[in-house]
């Protein structure tokens, strides 16, 4: 009896799957947006994370490396292809699409403010920032821009968490990559959250100084 050799089907990667996304998601964002929002622009908060975590992404590598050495006991060699590794997927894709994801509520109520023809407050941008932090109205409060960048540290921390466990599973067995991704973000995006909540206290104070 001779066997006849099939070839195995590549199963599809869900990171890649969800890659493919942003591209449809942000074409909706365009086409959908409300005309007003369209008209007066406002801060695609993207424009400003995606750029600054390629600026910071040597320094997040070491140190999410050192925290590999620590936690997993890897030398110094793997735990820098690891970080390296998981922090290109997390950077590449998992940024990106939690902000698009993000944006589909916002522009939900988007469009029922331009249905009723409201324009949002400063106060209301204010109360309600983290539902508009992936793309703030056009604000001229700095601080508005910080708190907004604070936010979206804690959706961006939990996607990176997800996205580098699942890539530090093909070097670490799962619940050490877990265990690893956990905490090294939790080091990064810690530092990261303190310091856009400085600004903004700071941007605040200074503001209100400014008009006292």
């Amino acid at each position: 009896m001779t066997a006849h050799w099939r070839p195995m089907r590549r199963q599809p990667d869900p990171i890649r799957r969800l890659a493919a996304t942003i591209a449809l998601l942000s074409g909706a964002a365009v086409l959908l947006w409300p005309e007003t929002a369209l008209a007066n622009a406002g801060i695609p908060m993207i424009y400003l994370a995606w750029p600054a975590s390629w600026v910071v992404f040597v320094p997040v590598v070491l140190v999410e490396a050192a925290v590999a050495q620590r936690v997993l006991g890897l030398p110094t060699r793997d735990a820098l292809k690891l970080s390296l590794a998981a922090n290109a997927w997390s950077t590449l894709a998992g940024i990106p699409i939690t902000w698009a994801l993000l944006l589909l509520p916002e522009m939900l109520v988007g469009l029922i403010l331009s249905a009723f023809r409201l324009d949002p407050s400063t106060l209301a941008i204010a109360l309600f920032a983290p539902l508009f932090a992936p793309w703030l109205p056009p604000v001229k409060e700095g601080w508005i821009v910080f708190a907004a960048g604070a936010f979206l540290c804690v959706p961006f921390f939990f996607a990176s968490v997800w996205v580098e466990a699942r890539s530090a599973r093909r070097r670490v067995p799962a619940a050490q990559a877990l265990r690893w991704a956990r905490r090294a973000n939790t080091v990064t995006y810690g530092f990261f959250l303190a310091l856009l909540l400085l600004a903004a206290l700071i941007s605040r104070l200074t503001q209100a100084g400014s008009a006292g």
